[in-house]
C-alpha cells in the first residue's frame, strides 16, 4: 500500500494544483485512495487484482465556493494520472476510470471522503459489442442501480423509472435546471435505455447529448447539473452510499377534496368529536 501511495502522490499533486481549493491536497487524497483502491479490488481465477473504475472525493460544502467552477478537464486529468499509476503497479480495470468532485454537508471542515466502487462485474468483463436498441418488455436488470452526484444510490428495480423535478417522478431532482418530466429509463433486453424527455437543458451520456442511449456500466449521465452514475453489479450498489431518499415528502392527503369538494377529516382527527374519550 505505502508504494501505491507514493506513486500517486507524485502522479496527481499536479492535477490537484489546478483546482481552486486546496482541501484536496496530494498527501491526503493518495492514502484514502491507495485504502480504497486495496479494500475494494477484486481478484479473478487468473490472480489478476482488478481496480475499482468509480470513484468520489468529496469536501464540507464550505470548502469551496461553488464546486460547478471546477473546471471538468481537471477531473479528467485526475481520471487519467489515476489511470497510468494502476496501470504501472500492475492493476487492471473493466472500465475506464472516472473522478467525481463533490461536495458533503455530513463532513467535517477540513475532512476528505473517497468512496471507491465497480460499476460492473470485472470479473465478468468481456468486450463490448455493439448490439441493435431493442425495447422490450422485460424485467430490469437484477442489482442494476445509479449513484446519485456521488453519495447516494438508487436501485432500479422498476421497468421504467421517471427523472425530473415533479414530485410524481420516481427519481425527485431537486434542481431549477432539471425540467419537470426530464428523462426516463426503460428496461430492455439487454440492459436499461435512456430516453430524454424533450427537457430543457438536455440529458448528456458520458459528456454527450442524446435523445435515447442504451446504458452501459460506467456510464455518466448529466441531468442538467446533477451527475448520474449506471452500475450493474452483482454485489448491488457500493455499501458506503446511503440509499436515495426524496427531497422532500410528497403531499399528504389531508387536503383531498371529496367530489362534493368537501375536505375529507383524517380518522386521527375524529378521536376528538368521541365522547368516550
Amino acid at each position: 500500500m505505502a508504494s501505491l501511495e507514493a506513486a500517486l502522490k507524485d502522479s496527481l499533486r499536479g492535477s490537484l494544483e489546478l483546482l481552486p481549493w486546496h482541501t484536496f491536497s496530494a498527501s491526503a487524497v493518495s492514502r484514502h485512495l491507495a485504502k480504497e483502491i486495496i479494500e475494494c479490488s477484486r481478484k479473478d481465477k487468473a490472480g489478476r487484482d482488478y481496480a475499482p473504475d468509480q470513484y468520489t472525493l468529496s469536501i464540507h460544502p464550505r470548502e469551496t465556493g461553488e464546486l460547478q467552477s471546477s473546471p471538468p478537464e481537471v477531473q479528467n486529468q485526475l481520471a487519467s494520472d489515476l489511470r497510468e499509476v494502476l496501470k504501472d503497479i500492475g492493476f487492471l480495470m473493466a472500465k475506464e476510470p472516472h473522478i467525481t468532485l463533490a461536495t458533503d454537508p455530513t463532513l467535517s471542515m477540513g475532512e476528505i471522503r473517497v468512496i471507491a466502487w465497480h460499476s460492473s462485474d470485472p470479473l465478468e468483463f468481456t468486450d463490448e459489442q455493439k448490439e441493435p436498441m431493442v425495447e422490450t418488455a422485460e424485467p430490469p436488470p437484477l442489482n442494476a442501480f445509479l449513484v446519485v452526484e456521488g453519495k447516494r444510490h438508487y436501485p432500479l428495480d422498476k421497468d421504467t423509472v421517471t427523472i425530473g423535478r415533479l414530485p410524481s417522478n420516481d427519481l425527485i431532482l431537486n434542481d431549477p435546471h432539471v425540467s419537470r418530466r426530464h428523462a426516463q429509463l426503460k428496461a430492455s433486453e439487454n440492459g436499461f435505455i435512456i430516453e430524454d424527455l424533450k427537457s430543457t437543458a438536455g440529458t448528456l451520456v458520458n459528456r454527450r447529448r442524446v435523445k435515447k442511449h442504451r446504458l452501459r456500466p460506467g456510464d455518466v449521465i448529466s441531468i442538467a447539473r446533477v451527475e448520474l452514475i449506471y452500475g450493474e453489479d452483482p454485489g448491488g450498489p457500493p455499501e458506503v452510499t446511503p440509499p436515495y431518499a426524496p427531497p422532500f415528502k410528497p403531499p399528504s392527503d389531508r387536503h383531498k377534496v371529496t367530489p362534493l369538494n368537501l375536505k375529507t377529516i383524517p380518522q386521527e382527527d375524529t378521536r376528538a368529536f368521541d365522547r368516550d374519550e
